[in-house]
């Protein structure tokens, strides 16, 4: 099946996201302060998943990583346990069993969004509310598009306007595979040059998943991660190669880093968003995954 295609049938109907949508939103729904976390190598998902919920609703979220969250605030906050919702991914697995452990063992109310958890785990947890998302060579769009759908369903008074615009571009995101590829195929032809040789992937705060997938999904050579502050420490040491996704929105904010890595003598491939930054890792999932299923130059 040729990439174009491949990509548009993994997406999730409208009817689809609505089903998977039930239990997320009701993690959410009416609490004034959530936790999330996430298990796996792709912890920028979970941080979507806070930023979208911070952005778009009248709950407050806050990050923490999976350790911190089972050594160091799980068993010592009692009598004032706050709801968690933890997104993993396969490799996250064997931690994510450890979490839960803790946190149903000290009574909290959990949530978990996911790809296909094996059975063991469900049976050993089977009353932690679940969303799964068929875990295959596109999952990480998948979970992407569900979170992002379900958060902005929640929304309401002055933050409905930008919320109805996240929930269309959600359930139209099949529709834009082709001209989005064909508007970024000269960044595109580039970023595959690149991916042959050592090189630093950066981002901006809601495109760090995008990132990751391009750092561990591809498996042509090394790939660094690091946030836009700290990438100049990697350009002696791992390559002056550089992959940046943006949005237009942060322009400003960007300029000094990108100057800074170009006087260091960077060389930067930026793929830049024109898009509200809540919807821009959906799309840059898309790019990614076509450069690493090996779509068409």
């Amino acid at each position: 099946m040729h990439v174009l295609e491949r990509i548009r049938s993994s997406l999730s109907s409208q009817q689809e996201l609505e089903a998977s949508s039930q239990i997320l939103r009701r993690a959410i729904e009416g609490r004034r302060y959530v936790l999330v976390t996430s298990t796996g190598m792709f912890r920028g998902l979970g941080r979507y998943l806070a930023q979208l919920v911070n952005s778009l609703t009248s709950s407050s979220t806050y990050y923490v990583e999976p350790y911190e969250l089972t050594y160091y605030i799980a068993p010592y906050d009692e009598s004032r346990e706050v709801d968690v919702i933890a997104t993993a991914t396969p490799d996250g697995y064997s931690d994510l069993y450890i979490l839960l452990d803790q946190l149903v063992l000290t009574g909290h109310r959990v949530t978990v969004i996911s790809g296909n958890l094996p059975e063991q785990l469900k049976g050993r947890f089977s009353y932690v509310d679940l969303v799964e998302v068929p875990w295959n060579e596109l999952g990480l769009l998948r979970l992407a598009q569900l979170v992002a759908y379900s958060v902005a369903s929640l929304s309401r008074g002055d933050l409905r306007r930008r919320a109805r615009r996240v929930l269309d571009e959600c359930t139209s995101l099949h529709i834009v595979v082709e001209d989005l590829v064909e508007r970024y195929r000269e960044e595109l032809n580039t970023l595959r040059s690149i991916l042959v040789r050592p090189h630093v992937v950066t981002y901006t705060p809601t495109m760090e998943v995008a990132a990751q997938l391009l750092a561990y999904g591809s498996d042509r050579s090394l790939a660094v991660v690091a946030d836009l502050p700290s990438v100049h420490a990697y350009l002696r040491r791992v390559s002056k190669d550089v992959v940046a996704f943006t949005t237009d929105v942060e322009v400003y904010s960007l300029r000094y880093h990108l100057n800074k890595i170009a006087e260091l003598g960077g060389r930067v491939v930026e793929l830049r968003l024109r898009t509200d930054p809540l919807t821009a890792p959906l799309y840059a999932l898309i790019l990614v995954y076509y450069v690493i299923l090996g779509g068409a130059q």
